[in-house]
């Protein structure tokens, strides 16, 4: 677990999660977290899976799994370490007022975690074997669909952008078939040809 605090690389790639600026800007914001080697950094999964190869299934399943970042590479995605926290089956399309419905236990555990445990390390001497635990969330690995699930978010029809929200400009073009979002110009450059065009 402590893998992570003797293996961060020197020569400025990302070999590792604990190179990513993700987990730089954790140690900036919380240091008293960062500092002991023995606190999780974890990554939540959620996909929705066939299990049967079904096309047209009356079910919608939904594993949910935690990666736990503090292992070294080759451990994170092993099938010993990868924590399968929740098991969604239902019989209707997921949506987001069940989704959350669903996660809430796993919310609140998570939340409970942030604020510490109790934990046992059986590496320490005796007498000090017993320690404070804490885990942050880093991040949320899925695919785009999933994405307005996870963060309550519209992710399809005509007001799809995640980064404008309900602010986007959209208009339906005839000539492409399709529905053309505008107004990206400001998030490029000041001095970016596409800019004015």
């Amino acid at each position: 677990m402590v893998w992570h605090r003797d293996n961060k690389s020197t020569n400025g790639l990302v070999q590792h999660v604990v190179n990513s600026k993700a987990w730089a800007h954790i140690d900036a914001l919380w240091p008293k977290f960062a500092i002991k080697p023995l606190n999780v950094r974890l990554g939540l999964v959620v996909d929705k899976v066939n299990p049967y190869g079904e096309k047209n299934s009356s079910w919608s399943t939904w594993p949910i799994f935690l990666f736990i970042y503090n292992l070294s590479p080759w451990l994170v995605t092993k099938k010993f370490f990868v924590v399968l926290t929740l098991w969604i089956l239902i019989k209707e399309s997921m949506k987001m007022h069940n989704y959350d419905v669903y996660m809430q236990p796993l919310i609140d555990k998570l939340q409970k975690l942030w604020k510490g445990v109790v934990a046992y390390d059986v590496l320490r001497d005796e007498g000090h074997m017993h320690f404070t635990l804490q885990t942050i969330l880093m991040w949320t690995i899925h695919e785009y669909p999933t994405y307005g699930l996870v963060f309550g978010c519209v992710h399809q029809g005509y007001k799809a952008c995640v980064s404008c929200g309900p602010n986007v400009t959209f208009h339906r073009s005839l000539k492409l078939g399709k529905v053309v979002y505008e107004g990206f110009h400001h998030w490029l450059p000041i001095n970016h040809p596409y800019w004015r065009n």
